[in-house]
């Protein structure tokens, strides 16, 4: 009877072994991590209601002033940060 060990090729093996390694992780680790989360433990739960976050959206909106986009940029105000 063969066991699943036995139908994964050496190479993809060693591979998972350095990956876990590379991770500082055991094989076992690193595979528990590459499955999937159970579904129940996926949904987001919001911190606050619906209508707390969309008050808070609608201050926000009330607040935040932008600025109208004159012209274009040139190459150095784009990257002004970089040589």
């Amino acid at each position: 009877m063969s066991t699943t060990l036995e139908k994964i090729k050496p190479d993809t093996l060693a591979r998972i072994e350095k990956q876990a390694q590379f991770l500082g992780l055991s094989v076992d680790e690193y595979l528990q991590r590459l499955l999937p989360i159970e579904e129940r433990e996926l949904a987001l739960k919001p911190e606050f209601p619906d209508d707390e976050f969309e008050q808070d959206m609608a201050q926000f909106a009330d607040v935040t002033e932008l600025n109208d986009r004159k012209g274009s940029y040139s190459r150095e105000d784009i990257y002004f940060d970089h040589d």
